[in-house]
């Protein structure tokens, strides 16, 4: 079942259910190495893709989040560590033209790029000792001043260790916070292209999402141009304070846990009607127990792409709502989505039994990687806190 589409969202989903086809072909055996597939980008820059949020204006497509949305969930049915680094990037785009706070040069510097040339970015904000920039913290990474003759700032450099740096073996650009050694005690985001004094260091060796490249980055004297700053406050790295709602990320994320979910239950779908025991001398799928356990799959998939499909759609519609009512819907979509994923894969596991825990089939990867989205914010215990919190304020509020 469906949301209901336009006949562009069918045209994106033609382009991205051809690009899976071909990420799912490749995606066991890079799992396996746990090196970058480098083909599934060059796919996806020669399908226009990079342009996907950037603006009409630049010449990009112009998705609404609704459009990422879709997308990102159909290619996270091929390859779901493709599709979450590559969310990095249409996120980045699409929540910086929404909220339209960059330096207008340097924003079309970004988007032309992404159109003309396939550039994909990403915001390189983790350090091993911050822990989740979502929850602020000032980033031990620095920015030093370069003056001219007049103690004009004309650049600064840049040194630090960045973690979690998802698609770094491909990227063109780079949002990197950095606290100024300037006296003023603020932190600033600088978008940092590609070049000297950037190294990458080949730490990414995980459960699951094993092919994001998600290694370390070090700058050394990295220099860039005072024009390079995006912003600078005291809020912490992202920017935007702890408490802010960046609709973007949260819902583009949660689109790749469920790609993950509904490859899931088409592969254990897939293997019960294929599967014919001697005992039984029929397939499994017309067993009521297994019918049973894909229909819990199949609930939660479709519950969760109802949730998350309707809050994209009216995010993208009523902006004037997005600071209070929608802002407030947005986490408990990001947590009921990524929970009802993970629900969703171990129902199919259980319709396989046994051979799903093999390399033979996909379900053991779509496991691994379908518990990422645990970790991304926001998580589960402080939504429930903010929304404990809410309830009490609500009734307090409403008090005679």
């Amino acid at each position: 079942m469906d949301f209901p589409r336009t006949e562009s969202q069918d045209a994106l989903i033609a382009t991205a259910r051809a690009l899976a086809t071909a990420f799912a072909a490749r995606a066991a055996a890079h799992d396996r190495a746990g090196d970058f597939p480098f083909e599934n980008y060059a796919d996806l820059r020669a399908a226009g893709l990079p342009a996907l949020s950037v603006p009409t204006q630049f010449g990009g497509m112009g998705a609404s989040l609704l459009d990422s949305v879709i997308v990102i969930e159909e290619l996270a049915r091929g390859d779901g560590s493709t599709a979450l680094s590559f969310t990095m990037h249409v996120q980045t785009i699409g929540s910086a033209a929404e909220a339209g706070a960059w330096p207008a040069p340097l924003f079309a510097t970004l988007c032309r790029a992404a159109v003309n040339n396939g550039a994909l970015v990403n915001s390189i904000a983790s350090e091993p000792a911050l822990g989740s920039p979502s929850r602020g913290g000032k980033p031990l990474t620095t920015a030093t001043p370069e003056r001219d003759s007049t103690g004009r700032i004309t650049r600064w450099r840049l040194n630090g260790h960045k973690n979690f740096a998802s698609m770094i073996p491909v990227l063109d650009y780079m949002i990197i916070p950095a606290a100024l050694e300037d006296g003023s005690g603020e932190v600033a985001r600088f978008l940092v292209p590609a070049g000297p004094g950037l190294e990458i260091v080949e730490t990414w060796d995980a459960l699951g999402m094993r092919t994001t490249g998600s290694h370390d980055l070090l700058l050394h004297n990295v220099c860039v141009d005072d024009a390079a700053m995006l912003n600078r406050g005291t809020e912490g790295p992202s920017g935007k304070g702890p408490n802010s709602v960046n609709a973007w990320f949260m819902l583009t994320v949660s689109a790749v846990y469920l790609g993950v979910a509904q490859a899931a239950l088409d592969a254990a779908s897939a293997y019960a009607l294929a599967r014919v025991p001697t005992a039984l001398g029929k397939p499994i799928a017309e067993v009521e127990s297994i019918q049973h356990r894909l229909g819990q799959a199949s609930f939660a998939v479709q519950q969760a792409r109802l949730t998350l499909h309707h809050v994209a759609d009216l995010w993208s519609r009523y902006p004037d709502q997005r600071a209070q009512t929608l802002g407030a819907l947005v986490g408990v979509v990001k947590v009921t989505v990524t929970n009802n994923a993970i629900a969703a894969v171990d129902n199919a596991m259980r319709v396989v039994g046994g051979a799903a825990m093999g390399r033979t089939l996909p379900l053991e990867r779509y496991y691994r990687d379908v518990r990422a989205g645990l970790n991304h914010p926001i998580s589960d215990d402080l939504l429930f806190v903010q929304l404990g919190k809410a309830a009490v304020k609500e009734v307090q509020g409403n008090a005679p």
